[in-house]
């Protein structure tokens, strides 16, 4: 296998594990297994580059003399394997075994840089309890997307209905856990607590139909880890390791690359239920009647999402994935904000820009979201125009939605609705602008729907203090 990967580099040149597992057939961990050893043997070598760019040791332009491993240094031998270690680590988190397995490393040397990487502050290691998982009853799977899925569930003590979102774990899932404990607004969904954890303890009919793929976990134990490895499959006291937020900072994993891992440990984010659906369904339902839409209430829902994404904003962060289906209601009808899979920072902590990835949901995206150019805060306000767009003007069917949806995102309205939604349809127009400097902010457009529209000062007051 080694040999096919020699000759695929050869034939095609420098490339990236992922582009050489689908053209030998082989998954992304097996490739790298064998990339690794061929480092070691001298025959590949790879770029600092993120995720690491391979290619055969006889290309290399300059070709530098050096030490044979045993006469190497201490501090230079650990830090080459510490680097590979840190490679492993950048798409999630793993188990110390499978580490040592991919390296061709000894348990106990894998164990040692582990922790002389923990004193560094490169990796970070997690206690995964099973105690948590022990106090629901799933009772049904609300959604499912590339970041993860949302379970309805029960706790068995206190009765009450509760969501719990299962996501890789991640560094990305520590940041949007960190985001949802640091906000606390009325207008948020409202974070409960979380816990790392395998997926056994959803459903066990669930569990019967789902194969176990991957996993993002480091498992390591500090004595005896030698012994057997069975007991890595003890769930109660795990301790466990991920590439920490800022040695991952340079590259944003990919899910669709992880797929190939066994034994998958996930981050559980338990949340408060929203009964009361999603904006989407909200929209869908107001299609079905024939009657007018009640502009009274549409702009008082939007007043409560404007408010809580002006929130967002005001605490430094962009949403980048705001749309319908993350928009929700509580019981009582308020407005909630959630999904925070995508959540960043509007600035590094510099204050200066951040370079940034295009992922969210493309029909919602800015334009220069899209563009993967540098953007701030007001890359939500465009998808927010398109979710007032929606709330006001009736769209039957898909194929009408797809005539429609490319002239909205160039502030082409459709017959009639700058008629009979004029003062909406001119802040709409600013949302939507393909410059985010003529973009309003969010705190302006909150002003200007409370100058312009008949809001319920009571009704609001109620809903969002």
């Amino acid at each position: 296998m080694e040999r096919n990967i020699c000759d695929f580099l050869k034939r095609n040149g420098k490339s990236t594990a992922l582009i050489i597992s689908k053209e030998i057939g082989l998954d992304k961990r097996t490739v790298n297994k064998h990339l690794y050893n061929l480092e070691r043997s001298n025959q590949v070598f790879k770029t600092d580059e993120q995720p690491p760019v391979w290619d055969l040791m006889e290309k290399k332009n300059e070709i530098k003399q050096t030490l044979k491993p045993e006469q190497k240094s201490p501090t230079t031998r650990d830090t080459g394997e510490e680097k590979h270690v840190e490679d492993l680590l950048r798409s999630g988190a793993l188990k110390a075994h499978q580490i040592a397995t991919d390296l061709g490393q000894s348990r106990s040397t894998i164990n040692k840089q582990l922790y002389s990487m923990m004193e560094k502050g490169t990796v970070q290691k997690y206690s995964i309890s099973s105690g948590l998982s022990h106090s629901f009853d799933v009772m049904l799977k609300l959604g499912e997307g590339g970041f993860g899925c949302v379970y309805k569930v029960k706790h068995k003590y206190d009765d009450k209905i509760y969501a719990v979102k299962r996501v890789i774990l991640t560094g990305k899932a520590d940041s949007e856990v960190k985001t949802l404990a640091r906000l606390d607004h009325p207008n948020i969904v409202r974070y409960i607590t979380c816990w790392p954890g395998s997926d056994n303890w959803t459903s066990n009919q669930e569990r019967n139909q789902v194969n176990n793929t991957s996993s993002d976990v480091v498992t390591f134990e500090r004595d005896g880890s030698e012994e057997d490895d069975d007991d890595e499959e003890v769930t109660s006291g795990m301790e466990t390791l991920s590439v920490t937020e800022s040695a991952s900072a340079a590259a944003e994993p990919s899910g669709n690359n992880r797929t190939d891992r066994s034994n998958q440990t996930y981050l559980f984010i338990q949340m408060e239920f929203c009964e009361g659906g999603t904006l989407n369904d909200w929209i869908q339902e107001r299609n079905d009647l024939k009657k007018q839409r009640n502009t009274v209430e549409i702009h008082q829902i939007f007043y409560e999402i404007i408010t809580g994404v002006e929130y967002i904003h005001a605490n430094k962060l962009i949403h980048r994935d705001l749309k319908p289906d993350n928009i929700l209601f509580g019981a009582d009808g308020k407005v909630k904000i959630g999904d925070f899979g995508l959540v960043a920072a509007q600035t590094d902590q510099n204050g200066d820009p951040i370079e940034r990835s295009n992922r969210g949901t493309p029909s919602y995206m800015s334009p220069e979201q899209k563009n993967k150019k540098n953007y701030k805060e007001k890359t939500d306000i465009f998808p927010l125009g398109l979710v007032w767009f929606e709330m006001l003007w009736k769209i039957f069917t898909g194929s009408e939605r797809v005539k429609l949806w490319p002239d909205l995102r160039n502030q082409r309205f459709p017959e009639g609705f700058s008629d009979r939604y004029q003062t909406e349809s001119t802040f709409i127009m600013k949302m939507l602008s393909s410059s985010p400097e003529h973009r309003p902010h969010a705190k302006d457009i909150k002003e200007n729907l409370e100058k312009f529209f008949s809001l319920d000062q009571n009704l609001l007051s109620q809903k969002t203090v």
